[in-house]
Formats: structure tokens, sequence, C-alpha cells
């Protein structure tokens, strides 16, 4: 942007945001706060105030914004239409503290048991993870939210609570195919 175009944005600013305080035209900054880096649970104040009878007239007032993490209920709405894995993604990372699991670990496993969350056994049953029922052939939920969730949960009883949290430690009582590890872990590593 020209000298000369950034002087007319400024003296548009001041026409439009002028006040008048003792006969005297003054500009008023309009402020926005911009959090930089991880927002997840941090508070920001945010609000500017002009007081005309005090001798510094313009302060800050002290407004508490919480920021907190988590997913939408239209998000959720949306991934028990689609499973679309960005959704996915939230989901799981909003319910791995709950279970004490890492979302990534998850995640991977879903994405390579069910190519990218797309295959016809997890847009058919919404199992994402290649698990068998407990009779025969595969396991089934009524939504791709409740499919994610039971994951967590069998992840937790199944393996965790045994000691088993790695890909390399589930591999032999998960997988049959011994290099399932290996693309668990490079997901993982992409997260």
């Amino acid at each position: 942007m020209r000298i000369n175009n950034i002087l007319n944005t400024i003296k548009d600013l001041y026409s439009k945001y002028r006040i008048t305080l003792f006969g005297t035209a003054i500009l008023v900054p309009v402020f926005m706060l911009v959090p930089m880096g991880n927002a997840k649970n941090a508070t920001f104040d945010s609000r500017v105030v002009l007081n005309a009878d005090n001798i510094n007239p313009l302060s800050l007032e002290t407004a508490k914004t919480q920021i907190q993490p988590g997913i939408a209920k239209d998000d959720i709405d949306r991934l028990n239409q689609t499973a679309d894995p960005e959704l996915v993604k939230k989901l799981m990372q909003e319910i791995a503290p709950e279970y004490g699991i890492d979302w990534k670990l998850v995640y991977a496993i879903g994405y390579h048991e069910s190519g990218n969350y797309s295959s016809s056994l997890a847009r058919r049953n919404n199992n994402f993870f290649g698990r068998k029922s407990t009779s025969s052939g595969y396991a089934s939920w009524s939504t791709p939210e409740e499919g994610i969730r039971n994951q967590f949960e069998y992840l937790k009883t199944r393996y965790f609570d045994r000691g088993l949290s790695t890909p390399e430690s589930i591999n032999p009582v998960y997988a049959e195919d011994g290099s399932w590890k290996y693309a668990v872990r490079s997901v993982m590593n992409t997260l």
C-alpha cells in the first residue's frame, strides 16, 4: 500500500471515530485483542472505556472472556451425518482426557483401519476401527459418535488398563499384521 493510501485510511478512520472532548477533537483508538498461540482455557481483557470526566479519559475495563475448548452440538450433529475426518478429530480431542488416552493414537487407528474414515464398513456400521463383533461379523454402532466413544472405552479397558498404550505394544493383540504398528505410528506422526 502506498503512503498516500495509508494517510487517506488514517484520515477516514479519524473522521469516523473522533470524539470532541473539551472542545478538541481526539481520535479514539479502536482496540481488538487477538490472542496469539494456544488460547485454550485462556482469559482475555477486552473492553476499552471512555470516561470524559476522568483525567485519563481512556481506561481498560476488566471484562473477562473465557475460551473453552470443545466441539459444538452442531458439529456433533454434522459428524453423525457425515463422519467428516476433521469433525472426528475434534470429537476425539474433546473426549480423550476423559479416558486418559492420546487422541492421536485413536485417530490414527481409525484412519488406518477405515481408509481415512471412508470405508464401506465405516459408512455402513459407524465402525472406523475394524472391530469385530462378539458373535460374528463386524461391530456396528448407531452413530459415529457412539462408535468413537466405544473405541475409547475399548482401548482403555482392554489395552491401557493392562499397560498397553503404544502402537507397538497394542499391535500383537489388536491386529494380525505385524506392520500395523508402523502404519498407525506413521499417521500419528503427521498429527
